[in-house]
């Protein structure tokens, strides 16, 4: 026996379902015809299931409950990486490591410090990185030259990112996904301006759904490049060389299409080794040919008088550089900030242009940069050393 009203309530219940029923069809049957485009889909980290649940009828003790599961179904978010692969993810990585310091700094710029487990025995910024590194909470998985995979899979990360500039890491490439890890390759060390800088930034956050940090990090580093555009001089601009090292090495410089190359060229300087791409080994009679005014060496740790000791045993010494004293040697803070292609960039073109033109932009408050006076070591007016005050302004999670 139907209770009174009861044929309208199981009036409805039908006319519910047939409607969840319908909505549940179309959509199963709108991603059966998904090749034709006709889903629209909204980027997520996750695959969800959403529940409708159609009210009881009660029929005296008999209790009638209907369920359906209409799925929405979400897209995967998808990159495209610096070696042109695609590559997919169906919810942010939790647990990642990073090859480079570069990747790590913008990990961090990025608000992403959270999910690092892992990094280079380079990555020394931000300063919550080495913190973290001495409270066990990140592992030092090699050098950015001689990262090892045994210690890397040891993390059991679901996402690697490497530089796409860096034989090494291209190395770990196949080892890494056969054991089912997924590896992203950005620029790095192969950027050839703050474009493909950006464009790494973006890549990362893209995966992660900061999209709109990025642009933040993006805008800041921009406005610092801005401005130092904007006041360099447009004629009789000097010309530089850059070393990678002490001579004793070779003498390895920046080409023209690297981003160490095109920050020099931002801050007002003439590239001597623009006419070679990557990284070239020079001669000492094309340097002498050339004959820079200002030689900037990157110290690379080496002991510094030694290091003037040594140009001034080479025929560097005869260049109008040598003989005037506009011979630099950047090590440390200054150092890092020059050769990683990161969130520091706009300070690299800063620290670049305030060694080009001091009366312009005065000192930097970067440790560590000494200029050599007189033929000798001195620690003059551009010998900076107090704390990096330069900061992202944003906070790991």
């Amino acid at each position: 026996m139907i209770t009174p009203g009861g044929s309208s309530r199981r009036t409805a219940l039908t006319v519910a379902i047939a409607l969840a029923m319908l909505t549940a069809g179309a959509a199963l049957g709108a991603l059966a015809a998904g090749g034709a485009g006709t889903v629209r889909t909204v980027v997520t980290t996750e695959r969800v299931a959403e529940t409708i649940t159609v009210p009881a009828i009660e029929e005296r003790t008999v209790v009638v409950t209907e369920r359906v599961t209409i799925p929405v179904i979400r897209e995967r978010v998808s990159i495209i990486d610096a070696l042109g692969r695609r590559v997919e993810f169906e919810h942010p990585p939790r647990r990642v490591v990073s090859l480079a310091p570069s990747i790590t700094e913008t990990l961090f710029a990025l608000g992403l410090g959270g999910r690092v487990v892992g990094v280079t025995s380079h990555c020394n910024y931000p300063p919550e990185v080495p913190e973290l590194v001495r409270e066990g909470e990140i592992e030092i998985v090699g050098g950015f030259w001689t990262p090892d995979l045994e210690k890397i899979l040891a993390l059991e990360p679901d996402l690697v990112i490497g530089s796409a500039g860096t034989p090494p890491h291209l190395r770990l490439r196949e080892s890494l996904e056969h054991a089912g890890v997924r590896v992203v390759y950005v620029h790095g060390t192969a950027a050839i301006d703050k474009h493909q800088v950006y464009a790494d930034m973006r890549t990362l956050a893209r995966i992660f759904g900061a999209d709109a940090v990025a642009e933040d990090l993006i805008a800041r580093i921009e406005g610092e490049v801005s401005g130092v555009e904007a006041a360099v001089p447009r004629e009789g601009r000097p010309k530089v060389l850059v070393l990678l090292g002490p001579p004793a090495w070779g003498l390895w410089s920046a080409g023209d299409n690297t981003f160490i190359g095109w920050a020099l060229r931002t801050a007002g300087g003439v590239n001597v080794a623009e006419r070679f791409s990557g990284w070239p080994l020079l001669d000492y009679e094309f340097v002498l040919s050339q004959d820079p005014d200002v030689i900037i060496v990157s110290a690379m740790g080496a002991d510094y008088t030694a290091l003037i000791e040594e140009i001034r045993s080479t025929p560097l010494a005869e260049t109008k550089a040598f003989r005037s004293g506009r011979i630099y040697v950047v090590d440390l803070e200054a150092n890092d900030v020059l050769v990683r292609p990161g969130p520091r960039l706009g300070l690299a073109v800063r620290l670049l242009a305030a060694i080009l033109y001091p009366e312009l932009f005065g000192p930097v408050d970067i440790p560590v940069v000494y200029k050599m006076g007189e033929g000798t070591l001195s620690p003059g007016a551009l010998a900076w050393s107090g704390a990096l005050t330069h900061r992202y302004g944003i906070v790991g999670t």
